[in-house]
């Protein structure tokens, strides 16, 4: 078939004045566009799953009563629970009970263990020597006990701090504070006997040496003080001197040694002072040993003991000693 040439020339005059530009463009694909979503078939909507809501109810239904259980215990147990003394917030019973305080069995108003113990030291104070030791120069411990009429009672122990057994008790009365008996007083202050071999007494003579009566004079009345009972102690005023006993006692050795044929030597002498409470009749006096020369590694003889009074300074006694006797303290 032939085509007519004035019809194609007739069309493409008519479309020769039309424009089609970009914006054209994009409005006709969004026409297409919203089209095809029109014919497009709509999404089925979500059904809700019976099986799920019934679990979750059941779930419900069990942990409810649980709860509710587990409120009730602890709501229960804040019942058993205490405040500690001196605490702000509480803590369970058991560790209240093991925080707290004993408590006394002493009846109402009675007197405190603090207070048995200042009783206990006036009674020391007033009962015992306090210039051989001060309370400060004990250990003290306590014990709550009763006596034998039923009284309670607080027993107060003090200990020297010296290794010297001296110990010091005395029974309180828990109820008015009244002193229902006391140890031997001299036993506080006096040793029973020198624990020669105590360490702390060994280190006394490593330090000053083998023989007590060659130590300076204040060393002897400490270590005496200790551990003898306060039997030397150095020179007061109005009486001699520890030198001045010495010269009296080598002018009164002087003729002992010539006698013995040992004028010649280097004679030395070695006082101690004993206290009045080491003397039956209440005067102190010097004890000197004299030698026809020093102390070497041995003790020479033989020794001449001088007794000389410490006030007046009069020469009381002269004897020599046997072999070994002068070494003893």
């Amino acid at each position: 078939m032939k085509k007519n040439p004035i019809i194609r020339d007739a069309i493409d005059e008519s479309l020769s004045g039309i424009r089609f530009n970009a914006q054209d463009m994009r409005s006709v694909m969004r026409a297409v566009r919203r089209s095809e979503d029109c014919r497009a078939p709509a999404r089925p909507k979500r059904r809700i799953r019976l099986d799920l809501v019934f679990s979750m109810a059941l779930i419900v239904m069990i942990a409810l009563p649980v709860s509710l259980f587990t409120l009730r215990a602890r709501s229960a147990q804040t019942t058993a629970i205490v405040a500690a003394p001196g605490l702000s917030t509480p803590v369970p019973y058991v560790t209240a009970l093991a925080t707290s305080p004993p408590q006394s069995t002493a009846a109402p108003g009675a007197i405190t263990e603090s207070e048995a113990i200042q009783i206990a030291r006036a009674c020391f104070e007033q009962q015992c020597d306090t210039t051989v030791f001060t309370f400060e120069e004990y250990t003290v411990s306590t014990a709550f006990m009763t006596d034998d009429s039923g009284i309670p009672c607080y027993l107060v122990t003090m200990e020297s701090v010296y290794d010297n057994s001296c110990s010091f008790s005395v029974l309180v009365s828990a109820e008015d504070g009244a002193v229902l008996r006391y140890s031997t007083p001299k036993l506080a202050t006096v040793p029973a006997y020198l624990h020669v071999d105590s360490p702390e007494v060994q280190a006394w003579f490593e330090k000053n040496g083998e023989y007590l009566f060659t130590w300076p004079q204040d060393v002897q009345a400490e270590f005496s003080r200790r551990y003898e009972g306060g039997a030397l102690r150095t020179a007061i005023s109005g009486e001699i001197t520890a030198e001045q006993a010495q010269q009296i006692a080598l002018a009164a050795a002087k003729d002992v040694f010539a006698q013995l044929g040992l004028s010649s030597g280097s004679p030395c002498a070695y006082p101690m002072l004993y206290s009045e409470r080491a003397n039956s009749d209440g005067v102190a006096r010097y004890t000197v040993r004299c030698f026809a020369e020093p102390i070497q590694d041995e003790l020479p003889t033989p020794c001449v003991l001088v007794t000389i009074a410490a006030g007046s300074g009069a020469v009381e006694a002269i004897r020599t000693e046997e072999d070994g006797e002068a070494g003893l303290m």
